[in-house]
């Protein structure tokens, strides 16, 4: 459970830890800079612990509702399914993004959220510099719509500084969702737009704010202010989507179907190491056989002898950092391409071996695929793919 609650916006980062809540401003001009900025100096003079839930206004991870997936997917293939939508919606800028979705039915609107895959990668790296652990990582109208979202059919709307989102309710779900820009005066635009789609004639109106919502409350005779104050901006709760979300724990019978192809895999593996071991007394051919680096599992094809795979094991190993730990190295020696799985201590460590690779006048095309935090494990260590070329092109 979290010990601390942090909000980032535009103009401002709130912190609520020890049961106060602390608000620094944006020195300069609005935006991700200043609200880093802001965080930065929260943590120098707050200096919470432990673990925290992050909060980002939909300034800088909006929330929308996706259509959803015709027929029933699991979980990488739902993945597969939002990347797609947000790639049709939004181009390449999703391209750039790390996306969070909340499962649902076959047939039913998904919620998901997005935030700049190099803003991620800063938050991770500021608040593993405070020694800090995050529990959660959502869109704060998220945690708002979850919290005060399962009033029946109403409209929601969720007021932010220079911000609204509109989400439509039918008995509780979401069927229709929108947000712009803009103050007291932009509801009526949106309110306006909702009618037009949602079916819900004329449902209530609620309003939920960070403390910006007065005009709002004041326009609208008829709504009702389910909550408006600067200590909203960090509320308490579960939210979904999460971008810390990982993959669903398999149920135990999966667990136990793993036990006995586990049990086959080491029968199998016996009975070829018996084979092998005749084999050798036949034949032993005159080879010799690289080292690979403690902990690494490598995986090559048949021609890997094409490609010099012990000086590319042994340039891995000393450019790694002691900081980062190499878990799997899978090639295609035809090609002369690899793909490497490793963890490291924070986000700064990945960087650094990333660029030193890339640096590298005898590696090629070196890129990251994607990087994962591990929230399960109590280091929370970051799992990151990169793959690469080597060799002569």
């Amino acid at each position: 459970m979290a010990s601390s609650i942090l909000y980032l916006a535009p103009d401002r980062a709130t912190l609520r830890a020890r049961g106060a809540m602390h608000t620094a401003a944006v020195p300069g001009a609005p935006g991700w800079a200043g609200a880093l900025a802001a965080l930065q100096t929260l943590l120098e003079t707050q200096r919470p612990a432990g673990q925290v839930a992050v909060l980002l206004s939909s300034h800088f991870a909006p929330l929308w509702l996706l259509p959803g997936a015709p027929t029933r997917l699991n979980y990488q293939e739902t993945r597969g399914w939002v990347e797609a939508q947000a790639a049709e919606r939004f181009g390449e800028l999703a391209a750039n993004w790390r996306l969070a979705f909340r499962p649902a039915p076959a047939g039913e609107p998904l919620l998901a959220s997005a935030i700049d895959a190099a803003h991620w990668a800063e938050l991770l790296h500021t608040l593993a510099e405070a020694g800090l652990r995050m529990a959660a990582v959502a869109s704060w109208p998220a945690l708002a719509l979850a919290r005060y979202g399962k009033h029946g059919t109403a409209r929601l709307a969720l007021v932010e500084s220079g911000r609204l989102t509109l989400v439509s309710l039918l008995r509780g779900e979401p069927v229709a969702l929108d947000s712009v820009r803009g103050e007291a005066d932009a509801l009526t635009g949106l309110l306006t737009r909702a009618a037009l789609v949602d079916g819900l004639g004329d449902a209530p109106l609620h309003l939920v704010g960070t403390g910006v919502a007065g005009e709002l409350a004041s326009a609208w005779a008829g709504a009702q202010v389910l909550a408006n104050a600067a200590e909203t901006a960090v509320l308490s709760g579960r939210a979904e989507p999460d971008f810390l979300q990982t993959r669903p724990r398999p149920p135990l019978v999966a667990w136990l179907l793993l036990a006995v192809g586990l049990g086959l895999a080491a029968l199998a593996g016996t009975r070829y190491t018996a084979l092998a071991e005749q084999l050798d007394t036949l034949s032993v051919p005159e080879t010799t056989v690289s080292a690979k680096p403690r902990g690494a599992r490598v995986v090559a094809s048949p021609e890997a002898s094409a490609r010099p795979w012990g000086d590319l094991l042994n340039r891995l190993e000393s450019q790694r950092p002691k900081r980062i730990a190499l878990l799997s190295l899978r090639g295609d020696a035809l090609r002369g391409e690899a793909r490497i799985t490793a963890e490291a201590r924070s986000p700064a460590d990945m960087l650094a071996w990333f660029k030193a690779l890339r640096a590298d006048p005898d590696l090629h095309e070196v890129s990251l695929v994607r990087h994962e935090l591990q929230v399960e494990d109590e280091q929370q260590p970051l799992r990151f793919e990169l793959r690469l070329a080597w060799g002569e092109r």
